[in-house]
């Protein structure tokens, strides 16, 4: 039973000591061990929040970017229906000038053409009344052969120009 209470009632030196070496364990393990793995945590927590600090930043770049763009967009469609719409015009407005120079066109073709008539016209009159001329004069010769001169005959032609352009 001594022996069982020499089990249970450990010796006091052996405590005293069992303490001293506890300390010192920890003084070593806090300056060798805990101060390092410590300050190879506060290191790795500092780069987490200015990694995530960084995250938050470009996330906000992001969106302003994707804002702008969207406004961009927005901008060149715009524009482009400013384009669209000023083409439609600008060929609305050549329509309406090709059309009028094709009516001017053709109204100066139909002038030109009437003006061909008439010259054509004239020239037809004057060819039958020459015609006519021909005819009188041949005519008048063969009944008058003998009894007009040169100048008598020429007389008479003359007079009967002159009947025909007032008919």
């Amino acid at each position: 039973m001594e022996e069982a209470l020499q089990i249970l009632n450990p010796m006091t030196s052996t405590i005293f000591w069992s303490i001293i070496v506890f300390v010192i364990l920890a003084v070593l393990l806090w300056k060798f061990a805990f101060k390092p793995i410590n300050n190879i945590i506060s290191r790795r927590e500092k780069e987490i929040r200015e990694k995530l600090d960084d995250a938050d930043r470009k996330n906000k770049e992001a969106r302003k970017y994707l804002e702008e763009q969207k406004e961009a967009i927005e901008d060149s469609r715009a524009e482009s229906r400013k384009i669209i719409d000023e083409g439609g015009n600008e060929a609305k407005k050549i329509k309406e000038e090709t059309e009028k120079k094709a009516h001017d066109r053709a109204r100066a073709m139909i002038e030109e053409a009437q003006a061909e008539i008439r010259r054509e016209k004239a020239r037809s009159i004057n060819e039958v009344k020459n015609e006519m001329v021909e005819i009188a004069i041949s005519a008048s010769q063969k009944i008058i052969s003998e009894k007009l001169s040169a100048k008598d005959h020429k007389k008479l032609i003359e007079e009967s120009l002159k009947e025909l352009k007032e008919l």
